[in-house]
């Protein structure tokens, strides 16, 4: 019997001694490690099958100054739930909504900005009587609830246009023009927001900047708005209707617009004169007092109208001349 349990002994050692290599710290950290990364692995699934995605942001490109601009975020929060929406305009919040709250709807004093608690929820808002200096960048951020917290923020940029108060205004030098003439013309619109945009068309078709194209524009925000044209006959926009013998007049067009919401248009016919400047030769009037002249010019030198009526009156009065002295003559 002795002898049976001193032979337990060792086999009682070699049992403890197992033991104890299984409680080792290596073996303690791989386990931890494991189920460490099982329980990363598990939310990752979580997080993925529900959670806040799909953000987006819609935020009107121009809105009216006056009028109101409803801003909205659209999202998919699956099976998650909602925590809180926020607003900003710039770094500064002015809108939130938290559906767990017994009143959700939050609103903070920003300048200019009025908020219609009436038509604004969890996904939209809207500014009543916007201004000018709401023009700006506006972030939407939407968080789902405890516990992840999982938080997004979109941004969008939002103008409003102040219109000008009066029609475009359109002022030429000439109504009609000649194959040598140059036509000056300016087109005034009164102060908007931003600057409004001035082009020019002939029968329908813009007018491009050229070495006989000049085009200029003077526009500065919330100021009047001036464009002028100064365009030759024989430019490229001009030099074919001249060409055509039954083209008597273009229509010239001053078109103004403000981005999208602001499009007028001003016209002015002009008439076109494609005959060449009118030239007489002397010899066509039976007169040589071209060959008077000490510079020598030629028979055939042109005269213009001017020229032509001083010819006839000196003609006109060495005949009277004439006639006058016959008839002393014929006295005595």
């Amino acid at each position: 019997m002795a002898s049976q349990r001193i032979r337990s002994r060792p086999e009682e050692g070699r049992k403890g001694r197992r033991m104890s290599s299984a409680c080792r710290p290596g073996a303690l950290h791989t386990a931890f490690n494991m189920l460490a990364l099982s329980w990363i692995i598990i939310s990752e699934l979580l997080l993925s099958a529900h959670c806040l995605k799909d953000l987006k942001i819609f935020v009107p490109e121009a809105v009216l100054m006056g009028n109101a601009a409803t801003l909205s975020c659209q999202y998919d929060l699956e099976q998650a739930a909602l925590y809180a929406v926020r607003w900003y305009f710039g770094q500064e919040e002015f809108y939130r909504y938290v559906p767990r709250e017994a009143k959700p709807t939050f609103v903070f004093a920003v300048a200019g900005i009025n908020v219609d608690l009436a038509n604004s929820d969890a996904t939209s808002v809207t500014l009543k009587g916007v201004t000018r200096e709401l023009s700006g960048t506006y972030q939407c951020e939407v968080s789902e609830d405890a516990p992840l917290f999982h938080t997004e923020i979109r941004s969008a940029y939002m103008q409003v246009i102040e219109l000008p108060k009066d029609d475009p205004v359109l002022q030429v030098d000439k109504k009609v023009i000649g194959v040598n003439d140059y036509l000056k013309a300016v087109c005034t619109v009164g102060p908007s927001y931003p600057p409004a945009n001035i082009t020019w068309n002939i029968n329908g078709n813009q007018i491009r900047r050229t070495p006989l194209q000049s085009i200029s524009q003077d526009s500065y925000d919330g100021s009047t708005t001036h464009s002028a044209l100064e365009i030759h006959a024989n430019s490229q926009a001009l030099q074919g209707f001249f060409e055509t013998k039954y083209q008597h007049s273009v229509n010239l067009q001053c078109v103004v617009t403000i981005r999208h919401m602001y499009h007028k248009v001003v016209a002015q016919r002009i008439g076109l004169n494609a005959a060449p400047p009118t030239t007489i030769s002397p010899n066509l009037l039976g007169l040589e007092g071209s060959k008077r002249y000490a510079n020598g010019d030629p028979d055939n030198s042109a005269l213009t109208g001017a020229s032509q009526r001083c010819c006839i009156c000196c003609g006109s009065f060495g005949a009277v001349s004439l006639a006058t002295f016959t008839l002393a003559m014929a006295h005595l």
